[in-house]
Formats: structure tokens, C-alpha cells, sequence
């Protein structure tokens, strides 16, 4: 099953967030439900926001 925007609707997005999530559903993820980003961009940014590059300055 592909998660993505093209293929899902938004309902079908909401339950895959929230199975992802154990039943809940987080708002950081209205993009994604709303077909403006893709899950792994939001990840990505995410990531890069809260994890670091991951390299050592």
C-alpha cells in the first residue's frame, strides 16, 4: 500500500498517521492529510530542525 499524497485520500491519510501513531493523531502532520508535503519531507525537516546535520562542529 502506498502512502503517498497521489494515491491516498484524506481520510485514508489521517488513519495512516495516526496507526503510525498508535491511535493518535499529531497536527504536525496537517500537511501531509491536507496533500500539501509528503510524510518523509516533514520527517526530513523535522530532522534537520530538532536532530542536527549530524556532524560535529
Amino acid at each position: 500500500m502506498s502512502i503517498l499524497i497521489k494515491d491516498t485520500t484524506s481520510m485514508e491519510r489521517i488513519q495512516i498517521v495516526k496507526e503510525a501513531l498508535g491511535g493518535e493523531y499529531d497536527d504536525f502532520y496537517d500537511d501531509y492529510v491536507d496533500g500539501k508535503k509528503e510524510i518523509a519531507e516533514l520527517n526530513s525537516a523535522y530532522s534537520a530542525k530538532y536532530a542536527g546535520s549530524g556532524s560535529e562542529e
